[in-house]
């Protein structure tokens, strides 16, 4: 796990810097979206072992990792969405959010984590605690350097309908994602339940399977 972590960030941080070669940098290439975060964050909760801040971490990677990268390439940006599947743009963004959503499963389907039912207010807190000092963050560029700043848009997605929505329900910046915590929590719960449902089918093709006999 630890080492398909590593080629995870790896791939993104070359990714981002094969944008930075075709059109020089620009400080919306920071790796501050919540994609990318969870890429970074996968590495030491892979290596927190049976620490108390690893298990929630975890939780997050797998919860978080899994909505995240399914969001971004069913949604992609625009211009993502139109352009030609080999390029290498689109070879960065879609390899690494399928990386991002192969490491998140291997969470859960190696072991590192059970999928618990904590997990459905834990890991949509530490999204919301993550996207509060990201939105400062774009304030402060904003003001300064880049007024397009957008990391985890906290000010919203022209074009997304989900967000245009939430934006016309409360046109405040950084206020108006917050019901998306509700929605991952809820998101959670269809995941945790496919994953119990998955253990039960295990242990039932298990108990119907003849017993070996012993060999002689």
């Amino acid at each position: 796990m630890t080492a398909l972590a590593g080629v995870t960030i790896v791939y993104m941080v070359l990714y981002k810097a094969g944008q930075v070669i075709q059109t020089g940098f620009l400080w919306d290439k920071l790796p501050l979206h919540a994609c990318n975060l969870a890429a970074v964050l996968a590495l030491p909760a892979a290596l927190a072992g049976n620490r108390r801040w690893g298990q929630p971490l975890r939780g997050f990677c797998f919860y978080g990792g899994v909505i995240f990268s399914l969001a971004a390439m069913a949604m992609p940006e625009r211009g993502y969405d139109v352009m030609p599947l080999l390029s290498i743009n689109a070879l960065g963004f879609y390899g690494f959010h399928g990386l991002v959503l192969a490491q998140s499963f291997c969470f859960a389907t190696w072991g590192l984590h059970r999928p618990a039912w904590r997990d459905l207010y834990r890991s949509p807190l530490i999204l919301a605690a993550m996207a509060l000092p990201v939105h400062g963050i774009n304030l402060l560029l904003r003001a300064t350097v880049y007024p397009q700043a957008n990391f985890f848009y906290t000010c919203g997605l022209a074009g997304n309908p989900v967000m245009d929505w939430l934006y016309g329900l409360i046109p405040v910046p950084f206020l108006f994602e917050l019901p998306l915590t509700l929605l991952m929590a809820l998101l959670c719960g269809v995941m945790l339940l496919l994953s119990r449902g998955m253990e039960g089918l295990c242990a039932f093709w298990a108990r119907l399977r003849p017993a070996r006999r012993p060999s002689r």
